[in-house]
């Protein structure tokens, strides 16, 4: 399953920033939002980030029964845990956790094995992206990657485009009738992993990848 790196192939407006501007809640993304669609907080991710999440042959993703699963048998809880990952977080941060906008922006797309796992393929043109990074005391726990087609945003989960710093998980989790696929994981290194599923509401989906440090998964293997 392919998953695009993040393009933007219309010209912004004003010069990277480290914050995401407020946006309107709902509704098809306005002309004016669309000038200027790609916010950057000027970190640079590993490149590991782009690797995975297209699904590169060196780094392949597989169900939680495959055996390939066993190598990272210490943190499956963690990783395999259905329940809201920010709420998690905030536990575990002792009032820390706070969340860094790194960009988002438009995302063209030309893989049909991974238009196809989304349930509007037919009409998934190109897809919004959102990239940050969740922390806790201080240091970088989490890198995560929500991926929407553009369909999508016309519903609820346009609310996501007014989010900047706020967690996804907080608002994704307080929404009824959500729905979200079998999780899949991915190894990055001995210490390093990452887990994406589809989310669904009301008809409309969207993709949460989110690969877990070293910095918590040391925590997970301490329980």
């Amino acid at each position: 399953h392919v998953s695009p790196s993040t393009t933007n192939n219309e010209p912004p407006t004003t010069d990277s920033a480290p914050q995401v501007q407020s946006r309107r809640s709902r509704g098809a993304i306005p002309a004016s939002d669309r000038a200027h669609s790609k916010q950057q907080s000027g970190r640079v991710l590993p490149e590991w980030v782009a690797a995975s999440t297209e699904d590169a042959e060196d780094i392949p993703w597989f169900s939680a029964q495959d055996p390939r699963a066993e190598e990272a048998r210490e943190y499956l809880p963690a990783l395999l845990d259905a329940g809201s990952l920010t709420a998690t977080l905030r536990n575990l941060s002792d009032g820390s956790f706070a969340v860094e906008l790194l960009e988002e922006g438009w995302s063209a797309c030309s893989r049909s094995s991974f238009i196809e796992r989304f349930a509007e393929a037919a009409a998934i043109s190109r897809l919004w992206s959102r990239k940050v990074v969740l922390q806790g005391g201080g240091e970088d726990w989490v890198i995560a990657h929500t991926l929407i087609p553009e369909a999508s945003l016309s519903g609820a989960i346009g609310e996501v485009l007014s989010l900047g710093s706020k967690p996804l998980g907080e608002w994704l989790f307080s929404q009824a009738a959500l729905q979200r696929s079998e999780i899949e994981l991915c190894r990055i290194d001995s210490s390093t992993w990452g887990r994406r599923s589809w989310f669904t509401l009301q008809g409309q989906d969207l993709l949460v990848v989110e690969f877990f440090l070293p910095a918590l998964l040391s925590r997970a293997s301490a329980k």
